[in-house]
């Protein structure tokens, strides 16, 4: 078994263990033995980002042996949760410059690989609640905006990697709105996703259920630009009027 499918095998017992409760000793002992064989087989420290997050969330985790780590991770695993979100969330907010750097220091592994683990850790620890979904759309969801420029700037095509990106967004969006059909942020993630590939009927209709939702001066002003881009500039400037009026109203 890969180091890939012993760290998901790992989070969803671990998520097991967290929903019944840690009194299944014969669970616990199945979490603590994938565990360490997950670690053991990392031989090459691919996932070392993954121990120094857990390392960061407590001075003392280094010291702790592995059964101590597996007991660690249930008392916190809410905080764990938030760590995860925390983490994708700042690279959400920063990932140019951080992509920027990466680039320039010489990275050899591709600089998003361990935000594609971590995205992938946070769906095995939250798998029912829609603001992880989004945030895991937004971060493919970036990528592909990183993609679009690096075609631009390159002239060369990213087809296949594009493509993965925009179905990987895609899937993790729609299951945040199929969680919650009032999920303001998972049809802006929609729309958002649509702009990019120029669809923009599908684009506007997010646009529209993402206001049902919450009409906010973000949705309106990328709803009037999206008609604009449409060519129907009678909507688009009935957004526009209305996105002024809440910007000098607030």
């Amino acid at each position: 078994m890969s180091v890939e499918e012993l760290l998901s095998k790992f989070f969803i017992r671990l998520n097991e263990v967290v929903s019944k409760g840690s009194s299944d000793k014969g669970l616990v002992k199945e979490v603590l033995s994938i565990f360490k064989e997950a670690m053991g087989a990392d031989s090459v420290g691919r996932y070392s980002i993954l121990n120094l997050l857990l390392i960061n969330l407590s001075d003392d985790l280094l010291s702790l042996k592995p059964e101590e780590v597996i007991e660690y991770l249930l008392k916190s695993y809410d905080g764990l949760v938030r760590c995860f979100k925390k983490v994708l969330k700042s690279w959400l907010e920063n990932y140019r410059v951080i992509i920027e750097y990466l680039d320039n220091v010489g990275v050899v592994e591709h600089p998003l690989t361990n935000v594609f683990i971590l995205s992938e850790i946070l769906g095995l620890l939250d798998p029912l609640n829609p603001e992880s979904y989004v945030i895991r759309g937004n971060v493919y969801l970036n990528y592909l905006k990183i993609l679009k420029e690096y075609e631009e700037k390159s002239g060369f095509s990213f087809k296949e990697q594009s493509e993965r990106a925009f179905k990987n967004a895609y899937s993790l969006f729609m299951r945040a709105v199929s969680l919650d059909v009032n999920s303001y942020e998972g049809y802006l993630g929609l729309a958002r996703l649509y702009v990019l590939v120029s669809d923009l009927e599908n684009a506007i209709k997010n646009y529209e259920n993402a206001l049902r939702c919450r009409r906010t001066p973000e949705v309106l002003k990328e709803l009037a630009d999206a008609y604009k881009l449409k060519g129907d500039m009678d909507l688009a400037n009935k957004y526009l009027r209305e996105y002024e009026g809440m910007i000098n109203n607030s």
